[in-house]
């Protein structure tokens, strides 16, 4: 085998596309994207006698301050069999004497390769896929493991709900759990409406985006960082923006409609009329204030060859009541199937499920689409310089909390 750099971007992309382990952060535009900030993007692979690659990697390359060092991250891993060690192997000698050479002093990967099957319950499967020997062959190669963490400490998530969507939309849909159907019916029934979303939109996205940040207590990116993403892989159909709607208008005019069915009836409910006629007055005020509708949620959602993936989502505080985010997954996975995706992967769940855990409303979210609870094998970084790794690991951490506690004082 023969490895080769600056890679055809055609001939990286359908490799990329068509492989099982081909991955949306893989892909030349999810590296463009990335090259907007600080870091670079090469192209390596393992070429065979006839040309045809066997082995990828969309490399991201970044300099650490003030050295004339860099660090090397393939997001969610190399594209290759990892079930055939021997090419895993090539690749990796391969790629630590290029890494060596380009004077990066570790390559990070964290590979969507399974760790231990699961049931959708969380529990480790009798007879199911266990890949404990390839975490053993990966550190003799070696490879660093970062370790197998239950929540979001790695770059990517390391549990993730999957779900097939090889199969038709009424089939899928009944699938579903009935709390999740009903759920999905509901926010039809209240006027949510999703749309596709433009450039223009991801000003509210990102607004929505800084308020679900605030509530579920994580940081988020920037303005800027959207609408690159857009300029960079919308048009390439790399990704796609949804946003929910509250149509306040459509809702109003279902609730007084069903006022009158209710008080023509031959068995009014007094209850659901009193309760209509509380909210009419309410509605129409709204209506007249908000005639287009009030924004409650948007998603990004990425698509790779047969695959999708639920990047980043947002909700507003106010209207959540409706469940906008469950009619919005729907949308998405039928946008993903029209696409023809086989696989919709709804990304990041917490590998705790203690029903007290602050991210088991993630799962529980997650679960109801009753898909598959995964497990993957984690981070590992390929130590190039184990002096300057040992320095990047652990004397800069130990710094920083130094000039931290400092500046308290």
């Amino acid at each position: 085998m023969k490895f080769v750099t600056h890679i055809d971007e055609k001939k990286f992309t359908l490799f990329n596309e068509n492989h099982p382990n081909g991955h949306a952060l893989q892909s030349i535009e999810w590296g463009n994207l990335k090259c907007i900030g600080e870091w670079t993007k090469e192209l390596v692979g393992l070429e065979d006698g006839s040309g045809d690659l066997q082995a990828s990697a969309m490399l991201l390359r970044r300099k650490l301050p003030g050295l004339s060092r860099y660090i090397l991250y393939a997001p969610r891993g190399y594209v290759l069999d990892y079930e055939n060690i021997d090419l895993v192997k090539e690749f990796t000698k391969e790629l630590k004497q290029y890494a060596k050479k380009t004077k990066a002093i570790f390559v990070k990967i964290d590979p969507c390769i399974i760790y231990k099957e699961r049931t959708i319950d969380g529990d480790i499967k009798e007879d199911g896929i266990d890949n404990t020997k390839l975490i053993e062959s990966l550190k003799s190669m070696g490879y660093a493991h970062k370790g197998t963490n239950l929540d979001f400490e790695g770059i990517q998530p390391r549990f993730v709900f999957k779900l097939d969507v090889d199969k038709d939309k009424d089939t899928l849909f009944k699938s579903f759990h009935h709390k999740t159907r009903y759920n999905i019916r509901l926010a039809e029934k209240k006027g949510i409406e999703i749309y596709e979303g433009s450039i223009d939109d991801l000003e509210e996205f990102e607004r929505i985006m800084r308020v679900t940040g605030s509530r579920d207590g994580f940081i988020t990116r920037p303005l800027k960082y959207f609408k690159d993403m857009y300029n960079t892989m919308e048009k390439q159909g790399k990704m796609k923006l949804f946003m929910a709607k509250y149509n306040v208008k459509k809702a109003l005019d279902k609730a007084i409609s069903d006022l009158e069915k209710e008080e023509n009836s031959k068995k009014p409910n007094e209850d659901r009329i009193n309760k209509l006629q509380r909210e009419i007055p309410e509605m129409t005020e709204l209506a007249s204030k908000n005639p287009d509708g009030i924004i409650v949620s948007g998603a990004i959602v990425l698509l790779n060859g047969k695959k999708a993936w639920y990047l980043y989502g947002a909700s507003d505080n106010l209207y959540r009541n409706l469940m906008p985010n469950y009619l919005l997954q729907w949308h998405m996975i039928a946008y993903s199937m029209d696409c023809g995706c086989t696989l919709y992967d709804f990304r990041g769940i917490s590998g705790n499920l203690d029903p007290n855990h602050h991210l088991y409303g993630l799962y529980r979210f997650k679960k109801g689409f009753n898909g598959d609870f995964v497990e993957y094998i984690g981070e590992f970084d390929l130590v190039v310089s184990k002096f300057y790794y040992n320095l990047w690991e652990f004397w800069v951490p130990k710094v920083k909390r130094l000039i931290r506690k400092l500046r308290k004082k």
